[in-house]
């Protein structure tokens, strides 16, 4: 086995980032706070128990041995958990309700997001999967099923935009891949179909107030995609103020803590708000600087993905890099008016200790391969 140097490129990038993230959680939030009566700094020492333990994590992976990490239990187990918080999620005792959607699970006091778990679950079963290239469509029932039931169990939170991350996440990893093309066409042209269909089913019954009411926050927020004005306190309010944010920050921004719309303009700016305030207090230049560390982390994944001699690690960086990559560009879409609002987090930098965590075990496992250039391995595996 040769071994690699670290790339400190991309550990340099995810330090920086992560300790930028920590600053503006602490800068968006502690006002808010304030108001409540809580402690200004909850939210950051929060966020600070969580990126010590996925540092901890990242450290960790990298004295546990390939074949481990590359092996079929971890996929499966990955994958299977996911799944299996998804259902509890409808669950009332596990189920926890934000805003409308029962998008979180509460277990022994941690809240967190299934969706997210089944992401970086889908990298590492696709991955393992399809380390040997696959022919009929026979063989990818599995995979295709299970993509199907995830999507459908994530589409009823509702998410939306992380049925479309998934979907797309797939279909570049499936892509990749040796795949005849027929079958890749037949799996996801059904997939897009039926993706089509609820997108129109939504709009349609939109229109006439038809539309149930778990899925009426989806039609108003893309009635309101490039004119946000036209409802200016309700759902454009948040977007129209993220606007004010983005024009108040200029080149050099007002200065760190100095944002004005954090102050009750922009509701829980440590999240889905979190880079308008950035840009705001820290200026244009810097948020460019901001978007850079992340495009930087992306790519090195691809070229390494590109570059890649074992197909199932090749797969692993393909997908780590596609998840960043989607949602890096839909938040920042998203707070731009080029696209609804998700709710989707900027990898690294939005408030969210299980969010980080999980990004940060997939950033790690991907750190810990591209140290390692695997030339003989074996997997074992179990039944």
């Amino acid at each position: 086995m040769k071994t690699k140097k670290t790339d400190w490129l991309m550990v340099l990038s995810y330090i920086v980032l992560s300790t930028i993230g920590l600053l503006m959680i602490y800068s968006a939030s502690s006002f808010r706070l304030l108001t409540i009566g809580a402690q200004p700094s909850a939210l950051f020492k929060r966020q600070l128990i969580f990126l010590v333990l996925s540092w901890g994590l990242i450290l960790l992976l990298q004295r546990v041995r390939v074949q481990v990490l590359l092996g079929r239990s971890l996929a499966v187990g990955l994958i299977g958990f996911g799944v299996l918080t998804l259902l509890l999620a409808h669950v009332p005792f596990f189920g926890v309700t934000v805003n409308g959607a029962q998008r979180w699970v509460a277990i022994a006091g941690l809240q967190f997001q299934p969706s997210e778990i089944v992401n970086v679950g889908m990298i590492l079963y696709l991955a393992h999967f399809f380390k040997a290239p696959k022919a009929s469509l026979q063989e990818m029932k599995k995979p295709f099923v299970l993509l199907v039931v995830c999507c459908l169990l994530i589409l009823f939170q509702p998410k939306v935009a992380g049925v479309f991350i998934l979907l797309f996440l797939a279909f570049m990893m499936i892509t990749t891949v040796q795949v005849p093309v027929k079958v890749t066409a037949l799996l996801f042209g059904g997939l897009d179909l039926m993706m089509g269909c609820v997108g129109g089913l939504i709009l349609l019954l939109g229109q006439h107030d038809l539309l149930p009411t778990m899925f009426a926050h989806v039609y108003n927020r893309i009635r309101l995609v490039g004119n946000p004005f036209s409802d200016p306190y309700g759902q454009g309010f948040q977007m129209i103020h993220s606007y004010y944010a983005l024009f108040n920050g200029g080149l050099s921004g007002l200065g760190l803590g100095n944002s004005i719309t954090k102050k009750g303009f922009l509701p829980v700016a440590e999240t889905d708000f979190i880079f308008s305030v950035l840009v705001e207090e820290m200026g244009l230049i810097f948020g460019i600087f901001v978007i850079g560390l992340l495009f930087t982390i992306i790519m090195r994944l691809f070229m390494r993905s590109a570059a890649c001699q074992d197909n199932q690690i090749g797969l692993i960086f393909l997908g780590t890099a596609t998840l960043l990559l989607m949602q890096t560009s839909i938040n920042i879409a998203s707070i731009l008016g080029l696209m609804p609002m998700t709710g989707v987090p900027l990898p690294f930098i939005s408030y969210g200790g299980s969010s980080y965590f999980i990004l940060s075990f997939a950033f790690g496992l991907c750190i810990k391969l591209a140290r390692e250039e695997v030339e003989q391995y074996a997997i074992v595996q179990t039944a």
